[in-house]
């Protein structure tokens, strides 16, 4: 106890002493010029300059302002970086957790890439019965249609029946199509197995026989002078646009 009482001591009488040594030092500068303050300086140096008349170290400010925050090292480059724990982690409630999940998606699994590759052909396959279903909605709406007597719900009628007379010839269509390219396809394998030369049938061709096969089926139906006369309007509505005359 008595030496620690001691050392202390020792510490306050130095401190005591450097800080009269300073005061005389001060005094003295005071009665000199500033051209021997300058010179003076520069003989000793502006460290022992400060620190003899201000008390000032560099060694412990130049420390002090040469603290950087801390870089924490990973020891792995996948893993996370470690952040300081003098930044406060933001509170969330359990509202905001609720909140911040994301809503159950209902997805329709014949539509959704997850569930597999869309094959068009499995679809038109397995929804053919729909024309039928089609037709049936005709049939219910032209009878409708004779019975309305308000114009706007008659020309809505005529809108929904024309709309799936349509789709049908749509889907009447497809299906002749893939019909014949099988017969196309089958063709040229008969060939190949023959060792003859196989022909593959170009667009321009294979339009050639959509428009003959549509055209026979016209003639068949009593429709052909109908149609005629309706592309015959639309080619001279369309020169009139070209010309500016529309």
């Amino acid at each position: 106890m008595f030496e620690m009482a001691s050392s202390s001591g020792s510490d306050s009488d130095d401190s005591v002493q450097t800080e009269e040594e300073r005061d005389s030092i001060r005094e003295d500068l005071s009665k000199m010029s500033f051209e021997e303050i300058m010179k003076l300086k520069e003989q000793l140096g502006a460290k022992v300059y400060k620190e003899a008349v201000l008390g000032v170290n560099d060694d412990s400010t130049s420390k002090s302002h040469s603290k950087k925050p801390a870089t924490f090292k990973r020891l792995n480059k996948n893993r996370p970086r470690e952040l300081s724990a003098k930044r406060q982690v933001p509170f969330i409630s359990i509202e905001q957790k609720k909140s911040s999940k994301t809503e159950e998606r209902v997805a329709d699994p014949r539509f959704d890439g997850n569930c597999g590759d869309f094959n068009v052909n499995h679809f038109k396959e397995n929804y053919k019965f729909l024309s039928k279903v089609r037709l049936k909605d005709i049939t219910r709406l032209r009878k409708q249609l004779r019975e309305t007597t308000d114009n706007n719900e008659r020309k809505a009628l005529q809108v929904e029946i024309q709309r799936l007379a349509n789709k049908n010839v749509e889907e009447k269509k497809w299906h002749i199509k893939q019909n014949q390219l099988k017969r196309e396809k089958l063709e040229v394998q008969q060939a190949i197995q023959k060792g003859l030369r196989p022909h593959y049938v170009t667009k321009k061709e294979r339009r050639a026989k959509e428009l003959v096969t549509q055209f026979e089926q016209l003639k068949k139906s009593g429709k052909l002078s109908k149609h005629l006369e309706k592309r015959r309007k639309k080619n001279v509505a369309k020169d009139r646009r070209q010309l500016g005359f529309a």
